[in-house]
Order: C-alpha cells, then structure tokens, then sequence
C-alpha cells in the first residue's frame, strides 16, 4: 500500500500551474488587443466615409449655386461650409473651355484645417 495520503495526490493534479495561467492571459490579452484594433480601425473608416459623405453633398451644393449664378466669372473662389456636424473648406474654380459660352466648373472640397482634399467635383455650365 501506497504512505501517499489520498488529499495530497489530488491536490497536485487539480487546476492550472501558474505558468499555464499566465500563457492563457498571454494568449486572451492578444486577442483582446486585436479585436480592440481592428474595432478601432473600423471606426476611424467609418467617420471617414461620413466626411466624404457629406463633403459630397457640400461640392454638390457649390456646383448648384455656380450654375444658378447669373454672371460666373472664370475666378477661384473659396468658402467655408457646415454640413453633419463636420466644418469644410471649398474652392472654386471657372475654366474656359475654348467652347463658346461653355464653362467648367471644379470644386475642391476638404475638412477644415486638413490638407487633403475629400472630393473633387466637375461641372459645366452653358452661358
């Protein structure tokens, strides 16, 4: 017969080593912090394709004033606009188009303080 009190040999198999345990969290804290970037990624696209959403709409907007204007004069010109909570700066520009009384209108369209231009916009107008 075995001297091995029954408690004692149950007691060393039962659960995890500590080394064990920390592998498992290792292995979890990975995963979270992957989940968590890529949840963060998505966000971020999302937000981005709301802004060229609504810059969109706002070039849209410039396009229809110019062409309603009575006299459209070949200058830039620049503004500013609020649209869904996003703050945009535009600018446009009136091209000849070597056709007679053709026009081509371009409006850039870009957030606020950035650099980069959200939208470009073409249009024409017959005069």
């Amino acid at each position: 017969m075995s001297s091995v009190p029954a408690a004692e040999t149950t007691r060393n198999e039962a659960g995890f080593s500590l080394f064990e345990a920390m592998v498992a969290l290792a292995v979890f804290s990975l995963s979270a912090v992957s989940a968590l970037t890529l949840i963060t990624q998505n966000v971020r696209s999302a937000i981005d394709l709301e802004a060229r959403a609504f810059a969109t709409m706002v070039a849209e907007n410039v396009l229809v004033e110019s062409r309603l204007q009575k006299i459209l004069t070949t200058s830039d010109t620049v503004g500013k606009a609020q649209m869904g909570g996003f703050d945009f700066e535009w600018e446009r520009r009136v091209y000849e188009t070597g056709e007679e009384g053709l026009k081509r209108i371009t409006v850039d369209v870009k957030q606020d303080g950035q650099k980069q231009t959200l939208i470009v916009l073409n249009g024409f107008r017959n005069e």
